[in-house]
């Protein structure tokens, strides 16, 4: 069965359509699902959640990162189709649906970049440690491109210099086993986006979102590493979770 397409995926195609080169990614060769982008026999699809949150995402990709089969924002639109927005970046032309949700009055947006970075302080912004308790929509900006990429995203985007940082705590991360950084506190996508709901009180959100996580880094190894993943513990909490009746939120 065909799964619905999110906002990452449509963005995908949409990109797809326009690109003029073709994006040759490590393991062009592997067959793979269209959806999850892992190798067939590795495919997640079947255990994917999906729940509603009371907070928002909007994913700002760096162009190249949409066509990476490694990139963990599409996890996020997975599990939470109708709370996920999804946007190429650009320097000085940012797409006019993006611009009006960032000036919504009923939204509080907040970027989440690590706010000692250089790049940060420089912009003087303003930081929060909490997430405040009031009725807007909670709308977290994810920079979704490497470390450097995002760096710069957020230096060079003028039209996100009202926008206050988010400060994400320090907790306990399962860690990208594909890619890696080079400083402790830059998570992947997936990963800043857990932190955030458990910043605006939604934990069990969050759970699920580590959790399939996790899911993807075992599969993307087994794709790498031309192996059959095993089915366990992780597997079976996730297909809890998709026929639980609890609304988790």
């Amino acid at each position: 069965m065909q799964k619905p397409k999110t906002s990452f995926h449509l963005l995908r195609e949409r990109c797809l359509a326009e690109s003029t080169t073709e994006f040759l990614a490590r393991g062009k060769s592997v067959i793979r699902c269209e959806h999850c982008q892992l190798a067939i026999y590795a495919c997640i699809c079947q255990w994917q959640p999906q729940l509603n949150s009371r907070s928002e995402f909007v994913l700002l990709l760096h162009r190249i990162e949409v066509f990476k089969p490694t990139n963990t924002g599409r996890l996020i639109a997975d599990i939470f189709p109708a709370q996920t927005h999804a946007f190429c970046w650009s320097r000085t032309e940012p797409e006019q649906a993006l611009l009006d949700l960032l000036h919504d009055e009923n939204r509080q947006c907040f970027i989440v970049f690590p706010a000692d970075t250089p790049e940060a302080k420089a912009k003087s912004r303003a930081v929060f440690t909490e997430i405040p308790d009031d009725e807007k929509i909670k709308t977290f900006i994810l920079l979704d491109a490497t470390w450097k990429q995002s760096g710069r995203m957020f230096h060079l985007s003028k039209w996100l210099e009202n926008i206050p940082c988010v400060s994400l705590p320090e907790g306990v991360l399962r860690g990208y086993a594909v890619r890696k950084s080079h400083q402790d506190d830059y998570f992947s996508t997936a990963e800043a986006a857990a932190l955030c709901l458990q910043m605006a009180g939604e934990q069990k959100n969050s759970d699920v979102l580590l959790d399939y996580f996790q899911l993807f880094n075992e599969h993307y190894l087994a794709t790498r590493g031309c192996y059959p993943p095993v089915i366990g513990e992780l597997h079976q909490r996730l297909i809890a979770t998709n026929i639980s009746p609890e609304k988790l939120s």
